[in-house]
C-alpha cells in the first residue's frame, strides 16, 4: 500500500528538539515503511536548505510563509499569522494535488485534524482517496472548542474513512463532537539508548526531569514552586528542565530569584541526544500539566524504564492508577505535587520496574502502526 503521511509536525531531522510530536510521527512512518508499506510525508518547510533523510520514506517539503514558527503560536487575529495560516493551506492543498497525481496514493493519513485532516478531506473530494485521521489533544480540545473552527473539525472527523485519537479520554470527547466512535491508538517514538552521553557532574542523588513547553497549561509554575518546597525540606534532589515557550522568561527568572541555580537546570529544547541521555541518568520524569491527553514524553519515559508522577488530567491518572508505574496528583496543585516528588525521592526504584514495562507494551511503536494497517486492510 502506498501511503501519504501528511502533518504540520515533522522534524527538519532526528535532533530536532521543538518536534515534539513530529518525532513521533517520523518514526510512525519509517515502523510504516518498515513493515512493508510505501511511505511518502508531504510537510510544509520550516528552514530552507538540505533535510535529513528518513530511512524507507520519502519526504515533501512545501513553502509556505511561516518559516519555523509552530503551528500552535498562530493567531488568526494577527495579520502576519493570518497570512501564514492561508499560505499553509492554499500551498498544502496544491502540493498535496500535485503530489497525488503522480504518486497514487491509496491511503492519506492525517496527522492531525488541523490543519492536516482539512487538506486530506480535500483530496478525497477531488478523487475519492480514502483517509485516516489521527486526532491530537488541540485538535479538539482547542480548535474543537472555537467557534469558527468546531464545525470543520466536527465535518473532518465525520468525512474521515478512519479516525483515532492519541488519548482514551480524548476518543471520548471527540465521540461527543462528530458523533461516531473514535478508538484510541497510542502515540510513541522508538528511542535508541545509544545516543546517552555522561551525565553531568552537577547530579544530585535523586534527580527529575521534565520536558515540555514553557506554558501555564503545562504547569511549569507548580512544578517550580514545588521544586522549590523540596529543595528546602533538605532533600539532595535536581530537577532538569527541557523546552521553550511563552513562560520561559518566567522560568528562568525564578530559579535566579529563589537561588535554585545549582539545584534547577532550564534548557533549551531537547534534542534527541539529550533527550535520551537525561531519561536515562535522571531518576523521575514529573509531568504537572494543567490539561493535557497522553504526551509522547510520557511513553519515552515508560520506554527507558523511569517512574513518573503526573498530574490527575486526560488518561495519564487512570493509566497510572490501573498500573502503578509511578504517582499521580491533583493537578494545579502545589503541596500535592511537592508530597508525591519527597515520596518518589524515598521509594524503592524497583517498585515500580515490573509496572513501567507492563505499560511500555500498551506504547510499542511497531504493535500501533500494524494495528491501523490492520484497520485500514
Amino acid at each position: 500500500m502506498h501511503v501519504c503521511i501528511i502533518t504540520s509536525s515533522f522534524p527538519l531531522d532526528p535532533g530536532d528538539g521543538r518536534a515534539a510530536a513530529g518525532l513521533f510521527v517520523r518514526d510512525f512512518a519509517v515502523a510504516l515503511a518498515e513493515l512493508g508499506e510505501q511511505v511518502t510525508v508531504l510537510t510544509p518547510d520550516k528552514r530552507g536548505g538540505p533535510k535529513a533523510e528518513v530511512p524507507g520514506v520519502k519526504t515533501h517539503w512545501f513553502a509556505w510563509c511561516g518559516g519555523d514558527k509552530p503551528l500552535a503560536y498562530l493567531k488568526p487575529w494577527r495579520p502576519l499569522d493570518a497570512l501564514a495560516i492561508w499560505s499553509l493551506l492554499r500551498n498544502g492543498r496544491r502540493a498535496l494535488r500535485e503530489l497525488a497525481a503522480s504518486e497514487k496514493f491509496d491511503h492519506v493519513l492525517a496527522m492531525w485534524a488541523v490543519p492536516a485532516g482539512y487538506l486530506a478531506m480535500g483530496l478525497q473530494k477531488q478523487t475519492g482517496t480514502p483517509f485516516t485521521t489521527w486526532c491530537l489533544g488541540s485538535d479538539i480540545w482547542t480548535y474543537g472548542e472555537r467557534p469558527g473552527l468546531r464545525n470543520i473539525v466536527r465535518r473532518v472527523l465525520q468525512r474521515s474513512t478512519h479516525v483515532y485519537a492519541d488519548g482514551i479520554e480524548l476518543g471520548h470527547a471527540a465521540t461527543r463532537l462528530c458523533g461516531r466512535s473514535v478508538p484510541f491508538l497510542p502515540s510513541s517514538r522508538q528511542l535508541d539508548p545509544a545516543l546517552a552521553e555522561s551525565p553531568p557532574a552537577s547530579k544530585r542523588s535523586f534527580n527529575f526531569l521534565f520536558i515540555g513547553r514553557y506554558a501555564e497549561v503545562k504547569g511549569v509554575d507548580v512544578l517550580l514552586a514545588a521544586m522549590r518546597e523540596v529543595v528546602e525540606s533538605g532533600q539532595d534532589a535536581s530537577l532538569y528542565m527541557f523546552g521553550g515557550g511563552p513562560m520561559e522568561g518566567f522560568v528562568r527568572d525564578y530559579v535566579a530569584a529563589h537561588g535554585l541555580g545549582e539545584r534547577v537546570h532550564v534548557g533549551g529544547y531537547a534534542d534527541l541526544s539529550t533527550l535520551v541521555t537525561h531519561l536515562a541518568f535522571c531518576d523521575c520524569l514529573v509531568i504537572p500539566s494543567r490539561m493535557e491527553s497522553i504526551p509522547v514524553v510520557f511513553s519515552d519515559a515508560l520506554q527507558m524504564g523511569r517512574p513518573l508522577i503526573v498530574s490527575n488530567v486526560g488518561d495519564m491518572g487512570a493509566l497510572l492508577r490501573e498500573v502503578a508505574a509511578g504517582y499521580v496528583v491533583v493537578p494545579d496543585d502545589v503541596t500535592a505535587l511537592t508530597d508525591a516528588m519527597r515520596r518518589m525521592v524515598m521509594a524503592d526504584a524497583t517498585e515500580f520496574a515490573p509496572h513501567i514495562e507492563t505499560l511500555a507494551q500498551r506504547f510499542e511503536l511497531k504493535r500501533a502502526a500494524q494495528k491501523w494497517l490492520d484497520a485500514v486492510g
